[in-house]
């Protein structure tokens, strides 16, 4: 079964098949939920939609930022600790160094699961 997420955004509600989100990211009392090309705008926190997310495939990396792992091409460490991660499609998203090892226990144990190719 297909988990879903119900986002309000312009006085409407959508229903977001969760693993169409691309990354969540905070905006003041505001959390932007990127998906695809667009983004919704909802009133809510990054905690509160943290909540509802499934944690195998949502990782947050930032105190302002919750990824989908399964949107991550790369990553590549930076000075002082944080990661740079690149996504399907081009963006570019920063790891903090308080969350990193969070975001590299999330991904070995997606690789677990998943088929692990070494070159």
């Amino acid at each position: 079964m297909t988990r879903r997420v119900l986002i309000k955004c312009d006085r409407k509600v959508h229903f977001i098949k969760e693993h169409e989100i691309i990354f969540v990211e905070a905006a003041g009392n505001y959390v932007h939920v990127s998906i695809g090309t667009d983004s919704l705008l909802t009133r809510s926190s990054l905690n509160r939609l943290a909540s509802l997310l499934s944690g195998e495939r949502f990782v947050r990396i930032h105190r302002s930022a919750i990824v989908n792992l399964d949107q991550i091409c790369h990553v590549e460490p930076q000075s002082g600790g944080e990661y740079l991660l690149t996504l399907h499609g081009g963006k570019q998203l920063k790891a903090s160094r308080r969350h990193v090892g969070e975001l590299l226990r999330s991904m070995r144990g997606r690789m677990h699961q998943q088929e692990l190719l070494l070159a």
